[in-house]
């Protein structure tokens, strides 16, 4: 009888601790399911947000780990939280409930996915205080990626980067004989006409980068400053340079091989090939920091 009564005390021990757990992600759910999908067949589906489901996935899946590690246990719950603590924790919850409910009303995105960090950073000052919000610091940071910026905003940021893109890629390919010139975000190129689209601007590749390149440095824990400051400088003229390559290979498709060949499979093959040359930038750039400046903690 003992040992059957500690064998259910010892199943039901993990359970209690999940409880919470699974209070939240219940509330969460109830929540922001209904937002998540609409998300999912409108501004998830645009190439500009394609990137926040993986985000959310991150966040999850670190802030987990940070809860359930062995230190976490040890530091999150050495004795209860001050009520000053818990009472600021309730008041930013009150605060991200509203942005929620004026993005839903009004139907505006940016105030909708911006709820998310607030609701999330007030639930861990209710449970853990400023301690929680110092341990879970870099989801809830990356969790500012889920943000959905209304367009102008994204037309505003991307001009100029259509515009240095184009005359880069134009003034090199001239520089080698072909003739293609720029008008603005236009590229002529022999008898076709491109003009340079927001996903191809650089904007959508540098948003993922960084939160790659966040992630890649919060795993790896570079001891060194300047090794991490060295990484993050690097992180958005790698993103330029992949780019302007890409844009330089489709120009290129296109004036040899047509219009169709440029906006075929070999575009989108163009676009992950460049990130992923990017992305290997960003591992050279480490590798060579750490070289420089000191090793991995």
């Amino acid at each position: 009888m003992t040992t059957a009564a500690s064998t259910i005390n010892t199943t039901a021990a993990p359970l209690t601790r999940l409880f919470p757990a699974i209070l939240i992600g219940a509330g969460w759910l109830a929540l922001y399911g209904p937002l998540y999908l609409e998300f999912s067949g409108g501004a998830w589906a645009r190439e500009e947000n394609a990137h926040a489901p993986f985000i959310m996935a991150i966040c999850i899946g670190v802030a987990w780990a940070r809860l359930t590690s062995f230190e976490a246990r040890n530091l999150f719950a050495p004795e209860p939280i001050r009520p000053t603590e818990f009472y600021l924790g309730v008041a930013v919850l009150l605060a991200g409930l509203c942005v929620y409910y004026v993005g839903r009303r009004s139907g505006i995105e940016l105030f909708a996915s911006a709820s998310q960090s607030l609701v999330a950073a007030a639930i861990v000052m209710c449970l853990f205080g400023v301690v929680g919000l110092y341990r879970l610091w870099f989801p809830l940071a990356l969790s500012l990626y889920l943000i959905i910026w209304p367009g102008w905003v994204l037309d505003a940021l991307t001009a100029p980067l259509k515009r240095f893109v184009s005359v880069a890629v134009s003034d090199g390919l001239y520089a080698l004989g072909l003739p293609v010139a720029n008008a603005g975000a236009v590229i002529s190129a022999g008898s076709y006409e491109l003009l340079i689209a927001d996903a191809c601007a650089g904007l959508n590749s540098l948003i993922a980068l960084t939160a790659v390149g966040a992630v890649y440095l919060y795993a790896v824990k570079r001891r060194s400053l300047k090794t991490n400051i060295a990484v993050i400088l690097s992180l958005i003229p790698l993103a330029i340079i992949a780019n302007i390559i890409r844009v330089a290979i489709l120009v290129l498709l296109t004036y040899h091989f047509g219009y169709e060949a440029g906006q075929s499979f070999l575009h989108d093959g163009a676009g992950l090939l460049m990130f992923a040359v990017a992305l290997l930038g960003v591992f050279v750039v480490d590798s060579i920091a750490a070289r420089i400046w000191g090793p991995r903690s």
